[in-house]
């Protein structure tokens, strides 16, 4: 099994903000998009996760109806794995078909990069034959937080086609030990993507002026098929209230995009014109050229058959 952390954040100095990375040992962890209507839809597809005989990897750096997606049936868990305790109890057989489409990304300069690619180079992604989950907790909610959290949740969705399914809300505290198979809270399935406004003192690690952390938990039974299964984003819900209450809506949804851009896969780069650039100097308030092709990329992932 292999589990490790990689946190990336949004960190705020003198007046410049800054993202940066790093590695952590252990295990460790999204939001409402109302393009359809799909509450009637929330149960009906189950992810599955393991915690041992197979690889699991938390990268911190995150809804759609379920057409298209094959009947439910049991398979087998990975080596190692029980179901009902470390995943699971039955998995989710996938489909083919994509429950969206990416927009077609603009030419020009701009580069991307991913957080983790396999052998052939292809990017570690969200299945997107299976919609995201997300359950949000509202505690710390920023004046105006939820309206942008929804526009920038909604250019994640066209950029990359994929489907996030609202959940609902959460009493889940953010927590850089967060399972991602959580049955007591969550019923039989992966816990769900989660999105959370905190403070310093909740989160330690959004002391020093960090204003966002996220990325996503990566499972699969080894690395050729490993795949996004759920994730977390955490907020500083003071320092952004701050920033809105100021009507630097700009700076704050840059942030809001930049960790969004993590939790589906985008690493950072080294154009200051992208909003993957990990200083942000000039807050930018929609994916660029550069963005816009990395997050298609990520949209034009593998579907998988199993969990």
């Amino acid at each position: 099994m292999v589990s490790n952390t990689i946190q990336c954040g949004f960190e705020s100095h003198s007046g410049h903000s800054k993202y940066s990375c790093h590695s952590v040992h252990g295990s460790s962890g999204g939001s409402l998009v109302p393009m359809t209507p799909l509450d009637e839809g929330r149960a009906a597809v189950r992810n599955r996760s393991a915690r041992t005989g197979f690889l699991l990897t938390w990268l911190v750096v995150a809804a759609a109806s379920v057409t298209g997606c094959a009947d439910l049936r049991s398979l087998a868990a990975p080596p190692g794995a029980r179901p009902g305790v470390d995943v699971p109890s039955q998995s989710a057989v996938g489909s083919s078909m994509r429950l969206g489409t990416p927009e077609l990304a603009p030419g020009g300069q701009g580069g991307y990069t991913f957080l983790r690619s396999r052998a052939d180079g292809s990017p570690v992604a969200f299945d997107p034959c299976r919609p995201v989950h997300v359950v949000v907790r509202p505690d710390q909610e920023p004046a105006g937080g939820r309206k942008l959290l929804l526009a920038a949740l909604s250019e994640v969705s066209a950029a990359t086609g994929l489907q996030f399914l609202d959940d609902g809300t959460t009493d889940e505290a953010p927590g850089s030990d967060r399972e991602p198979y959580q049955p007591e809270r969550y019923g039989d399935r992966w816990a769900p993507v989660l999105i959370t406004w905190s403070t310093t003192a909740e989160s330690p690690d959004l002391a020093g002026g960090v204003l966002g952390r996220a990325g996503p938990y990566a499972f699969g039974s080894d690395e050729d098929h490993l795949r996004f299964v759920t994730g977390s984003a955490v907020f500083n819900g003071p320092a952004l209230d701050t920033q809105l209450r100021q009507g630097e809506d700009d700076k704050a949804k840059a942030v809001l995009l930049h960790e969004l851009g993590h939790l589906v896969g985008l690493g950072h780069v080294a154009d200051p014109y992208q909003v993957m650039f990990d200083t942000n100097a000039y807050p930018l308030p929609s994916y660029r050229a550069g963005d816009l092709r990395g997050l298609e990329t990520l949209g034009l992932g593998r579907c998988f058959e199993d969990y």
